[in-house]
């Protein structure tokens, strides 16, 4: 059978995503092996999946995580920016290391992540299949889609077709450093050179993890594009300590910024201001960028905690307040979860419209925010049950949608393992 080499940003929403497929393409027969610039996740080697670095000296693993660390401080365009800078380095070193590690492992086929752009140029160097996993929002450019890292709504009139094309040229242009370092790679080696962005992913298999029905109408999405649902293992979550006692029996609302872009304090404070005094009991998960001691005494004396059994707890929940990164979002309509989204930088504010655009919820913007803005727009989602028909129809897309097992079969599909 096939030996399955994974490529994909060292960040919890994409190993994660990874980790499911990975699962479900070893259950298949498969071999699979991650490549990864950082340290070693411990969720990975503790399924039993080899990793292998592809930092070298040209992006150690503690320079690594000193990046990603900082990306938790920053919001909107800045944090956006600083994505694509540590992008633009990784490409230096995936380009330079990946070769030699992918070849000396043995791997016949490349999983990409979408954002891993110079994943697909290895694949093309040693001559291997690959398929390209969306695990963010999709980036493929359209005219007729907003970029995904804006809050707009889409249009179908001129004026918003040209507002789009000059948003995707403007993020065209922040994509330059990373576009340019593949370029000039793939024409010493005598490769097709990318025009675009688009042109690094797969022309055999893209696969998405967003639900067909949570996604803009496009024109100009490529046909081997795969709707399957949310990644995520079949076994379910780890277990999680969590402190079920300190529960009252009040409904539930859920708030959590994710595990990167959560190091602004302040905002938990205005979350836990605009929930108090609900006839509800607010629970809080700050990730890694900020400790529940942290934080001090919030309003509502809500339950903190620094990391969540996030499905137990949403599945409770009468809404959930989110940063719309899509693994939350995907987990919260799949439980038919209404949500409010407080988006803070790259795909976020794109994948919030979604949110807004299916009517599953509502959007504040984190410039912003204030404890009135949110507490009235909590208070319209908990209390308008269309906010929730919209989520579980989502979630009715979820269920029949395939999710991992359907990705591992599609990949073992267009890449021919095991033939």
């Amino acid at each position: 059978m096939g030996h399955i080499g994974v490529i994909c940003p060292n960040t919890p929403g994409h190993v994660n995503a990874m980790l499911a497929l990975a699962d479900a393409t070893r259950a298949r027969g498969h071999r699979v092996t991650f490549f990864l610039l950082g340290e070693p996740p411990i969720s990975v080697t503790a399924a039993g999946f080899k990793t292998v670095s592809l930092g070298g000296t040209v992006f150690p693993p503690d320079q690594y995580r000193t990046q990603v660390e900082r990306l938790g401080s920053l919001q909107g365009l800045a944090a956006l920016k600083h994505t694509l800078s540590i992008g633009a380095r990784a490409a230096e070193a995936v380009l330079e290391v990946g070769p030699t590690v992918v070849r000396t492992a043995g791997v016949t086929a490349l999983v990409v992540d979408q954002a891993s752009f110079p994943g697909g140029t290895v694949a093309d160097q040693l001559g291997l299949p690959f398929a390209t996993v969306c695990n963010a929002l999709l980036l493929n450019p359209d005219p007729a889609v907003p970029p995904y890292f804006t809050y707009w709504q889409p249009r179908d009139a001129g004026w918003a077709r040209v507002r789009n094309r000059i948003a995707w040229a403007g993020l065209n242009r922040l994509y330059i450093p990373i576009l340019a370092r593949i370029q000039n790679h793939r024409r010493r080696l005598g490769l097709p050179v990318p025009a675009g962005i688009s042109n690094v992913w797969s022309d055999r298999l893209q696969i998405s993890q967003q639900p067909e029905v949570f996604e803009f109408p496009r024109r100009e999405l490529p046909k081997h594009i795969q709707f399957v649902g949310p990644l995520r293992l079949s076994v379910g979550d780890q277990p999680v300590p969590f402190p079920w006692e300190r529960l009252d029996g009040r409904p539930l609302i859920y708030a959590s910024l994710g595990t990167l872009q959560n190091r602004i304090a302040g905002m938990f404070r205005v979350i836990a201001e605009a929930c108090d005094g609900f006839d509800a009991q607010l629970v809080i998960s700050t990730g890694n960028g900020v400790s529940p001691e942290g934080l001090g005494k919030l309003p509502g004396d809500p339950v903190v905690v620094s990391y969540a059994p996030q499905m137990d707890l949403l599945r409770r929940s009468t809404v959930a307040v989110t940063h719309a990164g899509l693994n939350t979002v995907l987990e919260a309509l799949g439980t038919g979860l209404p949500m409010v989204a407080i988006p803070v930088t790259n795909d976020q504010p794109g994948i919030a419209a979604r949110v807004a655009w299916i009517g599953a919820g509502e959007v504040i913007t984190s410039k912003h925010v204030t404890p009135q803005t949110l507490r009235a727009a909590v208070v319209r989602v908990r209390s308008d049950p269309s906010y929730r028909a919209a989520a579980e129809r989502v979630r009715d897309a979820i269920h029949v949608s395939g999710g991992a097992s359907r990705a591992a079969e599609l990949i073992e599909q267009s890449l021919l393992l095991g033939t």
